[in-house]
């Protein structure tokens, strides 16, 4: 492995050369936190109470020169890289504002090199943080009268380039600039000395090859990055022949585009589904698949995670091609429910690999749905109890799938649940009603629309698609007991505000007027004999039990 290792300063990073950080490397994601550790580091120093600060190993891979610049990739560091660069940035834009022109000239040198063409280029250059150079190059050729004028957000915001890509990068300088406007034009400078003298090791390698390795060492415990920063460089450094890192690079490049801020969840869910994952275990996500892989095969590793990161966006933003699929990921992303994620993933790898049927498939998300809101929803029970049955369930659909196993699942998340009795127990304490406080708030709402709209699509065997409402059939003003699931069912709109004040038998021909089957049901059940809300609500636990969860057919 050739490499080369010396001990520097800031001074000497910043000057006559360029650094790329790749759209693929590690966003960047320090904070406050972060910020306010660097910051009272460099005071020790500015102050004289400590004679300098280190920011520990830079690993950086040569790419020749582009323009008579030395030009490195960032490999390891690219966070201090960045802060250092907009501190540098804040610095300058303070000195520029009080009119410090001459300290200003004496420090551009940090941000800018001078190539052969005689162009100017940024030294460091995330490729996908562009409001960074957007701040360098504003504080840099704005003219002192018109920075002067501008508030630190003021000039934020002018150099604002994406916000969801670059609020670390803005929050970052704002809390600098925020910091250096509250200092003496001599202090000021201190920090600036104290800033350019930190010392770091600089790690220079000529390969991708050993840019890997020596990243993978400096970061062996995992507690500076997260998983798939590190499970990134384990697939680039085992990844052969060489001529495949290019286009893995941009498979990955998609997945992290794809998953966004969901791509930690996602890598502990597939670890989960494929490898069992125990995430009781003191391991992290990252060395469970690096013990199991042992860098063998990380192109087929690369593939399936694409394939299931590909399958993880449609749990947040589901395609409507499959109304089952969108309906019940739709539901589950609303009530954020994440313990079945590996379980779905398991089950739409089966059905790409036609192992699955889609009836079977789509009857198998429904009864997930189902089980959740009878067992979360209407039992109250806690969900995370689940989680080891549903992951023992994930790994063995994805890896022995069988329908039998499948089966066998099914029954194990039927057994779950309470008996006949005790669901018809917490049905009872569904309702809601604006007259009684115990179901007055918005939440009882919610969990009454959930129950309702299980029975009534099970009851007419279609989706809902039309604006409904809850009609109380009898006056729920009138009895505690009338806010009860029993006493409710959907109405449209229109025909519920026709329903106002009338008495039940007058009510029957506008429910007869319902496009929907549990009004005109409801009619004919009850249009000769007395309608007790009590006995709706234990028949109603019965259907849902017996009819939409077919506990009977175990």
């Amino acid at each position: 492995m050739a490499f080369d290792a010396k001990e520097k300063t800031v001074d000497t990073l910043f000057q006559n050369v360029v650094y790329v950080i790749p759209r693929n490397q590690r966003r960047y994601v320090w904070t406050n936190q972060n910020w306010t550790d660097m910051y009272e580091d460099i005071l020790l120093v500015s102050d004289g109470i400590s004679t300098s600060h280190f920011i520990g190993s830079i690993v950086l891979k040569d790419e020749g020169k582009d323009d008579g610049l030395p030009k490195y990739t960032v490999i390891d560091g690219q966070q201090r890289i960045i802060t250092l660069t907009i501190i540098l940035t804040a610095i300058m834009f303070t000195m520029k504002k009080r009119n410090m022109l001459d300290d200003f000239g004496g420090t551009d040198k940090y941000l800018v090199a001078k190539d052969i063409k005689n162009k100017f280029r940024e030294i460091v250059y995330p490729e996908y943080h562009l409001s960074l150079p957007k701040i360098v190059n504003s504080v840099l050729k704005m003219e002192q009268n018109e920075i002067e004028k501008k508030s630190i957000t003021a000039f934020s915001n002018h150099c604002t380039i994406s916000v969801s890509k670059d609020k670390n990068i803005i929050d970052c300088f704002k809390f600098f600039a925020s910091k250096f406007e509250s200092l003496d034009n001599e202090f000021l400078l201190k920090v600036r000395d104290a800033v350019i003298n930190i010392g770091y090791v600089n790690i220079i390698s000529t390969t991708d090859e050993d840019s890997y390795t020596i990243f993978e060492i400096l970061n062996a415990r995992g507690l500076d990055l997260e998983d798939h920063e590190l499970l990134k460089n384990y697939i680039m450094r085992y990844m052969h022949p060489i001529e495949l890192r290019d286009d893995a690079k941009r498979i990955w490049e998609e997945i992290e585009n794809n998953l966004g801020r969901n791509i930690q969840p996602f890598l502990r869910h597939y670890a989960i589904h494929k490898y069992n994952y125990d995430r009781k275990r003191d391991i992290t996500v990252y060395k469970e698949i690096q013990n199991v892989t042992k860098g063998r095969n990380v192109d087929r590793l690369l593939d399936d995670i694409k394939i299931k990161s590909d399958y993880y966006t449609q749990f947040y933003s589901p395609s409507e091609e499959n109304p089952i699929e969108y309906k019940v990921f739709t539901f589950f992303r609303q009530k954020r429910v994440g313990q079945f994620r590996p379980l779905l993933l398991s089950l739409m790898h089966q059905k790409a690999s036609e192992n699955l049927t889609i009836e079977k498939y789509n009857s198998t998300l429904q009864f997930l749905c189902n089980f959740f809101i009878c067992y979360k929803i209407i039992g109250e029970e806690n969900s995370n109890m689940l989680s080891d049955s549903v992951y023992k369930s994930a790994y063995i659909l994805e890896n022995e799938y069988a329908n039998e196993k499948l089966d066998e699942c099914i029954r194990n998340l039927k057994s779950k649940l309470p008996t006949l009795e005790s669901f018809t127990n917490s049905f009872k304490n569904v309702g809601w009603s604006n007259y009684w406080g115990i179901y007055k708030n918005t939440k009882n709402k919610d969990r009454c629309k959930i129950v309702l709209e299980l029975i009534e699509e099970h009851v007419s065997n279609r989706t809902i698609n039309i604006d409904v409402t809850i009609e109380h059939i009898l006056p729920d003003s009138n009895s505690i007991e009338n806010a009860q699931i029993g006493n409710l069912f959907f109405l449209e709109e229109n025909l519920n505000r026709r329903c106002k004040d009338k008495p039940l038998l007058e009510k029957h021909d506008i429910y007869n007027e319902s496009s929907l089957m549990c009004p005109r049901s409801f009619v004919q059940r009850y249009s000769d004999k007395e309608f007790i809300p009590y006995n709706r609500t234990e028949f109603l636990a019965k259907l849902i039990y017996n009819n939409i969860l077919n506990i009977s057919e175990q």
